[in-house]
């Protein structure tokens, strides 16, 4: 009966490990644990509307782009598969672009070169490492998943970096006087960015130590 216990706990860790594994919006997330897509965060999220305007971006750019290069990137060298990512994020770059400036006008143009970065970003084309095909669900799941992770990040570091070093969020004042006035530069986007991310893996590492601890107080 014990022996069965075990077995039975066993699985219940591995099942939880594999999806832990699969969970790319907290666990495993792009920005702030896997450290992708940094350069758009630090440098262009220092609003909550800013970091608003890239998750609408990214959503539009990473979910067509891993959907069909999964489709197509098996018949490619490998050297071309990052290339080939980027070819189709360009496509998918102008429907978003318009989309953006319908619903925020001349405000996109304050993300300057980082929105058009966002094609060659490293969260675009890390899709040319996984040697294996996904089914296509799990391309499109993936896909949100990793577009929903990375909103997740830059929306809460551009509030952070609005509220702290800009005394406002979304635009609206809300300190008379910043506390932090270089959270809104480069130098406080990295320290940001850092904070943020030592306290999520805490409290993944909390978590994960809380379920194992129960799976082997059952054995």
């Amino acid at each position: 009966m014990r022996r069965k216990l075990n077995e039975k706990n066993q699985r219940l860790i591995l099942s939880t490990e594999e999806r832990l594994r699969k969970e790319l919006v907290f666990v495993n997330n792009p920005v702030l644990v896997e450290g992708l897509a940094l350069a758009p965060v630090i440098g262009a999220a220092v609003s909550a509307r800013n970091a608003a305007m890239m998750s609408l971006m990214i959503l539009t750019l990473l979910i067509p782009t891993r959907f069909i290069g999964n489709l197509l990137i098996g018949f490619l060298p490998q050297r071309l598969r990052a290339m080939f990512c980027a070819f189709i994020a360009c496509g998918c770059y102008i429907p978003g672009y318009m989309m953006l400036s319908s619903l925020f006008g001349v405000r996109v143009a304050s993300l300057g070169i980082y929105l058009p970065m966002l094609v060659v970003d490293s969260i675009i084309i890390s899709r040319t490492e996984i040697p294996q095909r996904e089914t296509v669900f799990d391309s499109i799941a993936n896909g949100i998943r990793t577009a929903f992770g990375f909103a997740f990040a830059i929306m809460l570091v551009g509030a952070v970096r609005e509220i702290v070093g800009l005394g406002r969020i979304w635009g609206i004042e809300v300190l008379n006087r910043p506390p932090l006035p270089i959270a809104a530069t480069a130098a406080g986007g990295f320290i940001a960015v850092a904070l943020l991310a030592a306290v999520l893996q805490n409290f993944i590492s909390m978590a994960k130590r809380t379920i194992y601890r129960g799976a082997r107080e059952n054995e």
